[in-house]
């Protein structure tokens, strides 16, 4: 389980110490997968409502709190941690069988030969697979 201060983390980003939002610090540092917006406000029901929720992942993601990822699902998902930047993507393990997106540790591939003229400014590898729990 990752160690945080949550109270620190708001300082540092230039947000104010709510309970609301420490509550969804909590709550997504407790997780070791993505989850939808629909998968949040299940599990966040009775400490928010769904404006103070998208309200928030708004604000988490601005100041790199969290992260989405798009895994062509069509349904966009949340993570703990800063989005990645050049130098610095990751990828993500979507599960074939319950649809889980997991954050992977090991940095993707960078390195890419894209056409002269064309310029990348982001880089997400999604791997496909089965996750160890189904």
């Amino acid at each position: 389980m990752k160690e945080v201060d949550y109270k620190q983390l708001l300082e540092q980003k230039g947000l104010k110490k709510t309970k609301v939002r420490m509550t969804l610090i909590r709550h997504f540092v407790h997780l070791d997968h993505a989850q939808s917006y629909s998968d949040l406000q299940a599990a966040l029901v009775k400490e928010l409502d769904k404006s103070t929720l998208y309200r928030n992942l708004t604000s988490f993601e601005q100041a790199g709190i969290i992260h989405r990822i798009n895994d062509h699902s069509g349904v966009a998902k949340y993570a703990f941690g800063e989005s990645p930047i050049e130098g610095d993507d990751h990828a993500h393990f979507v599960c074939e069988c319950c649809e889980t997106v997991y954050c992977m540790e090991t940095p993707a591939p960078g390195e890419f030969n894209v056409p002269e003229g064309f310029k990348t400014n982001k880089v997400q590898t999604i791997i496909r697979g089965i996750c160890a729990d189904c």
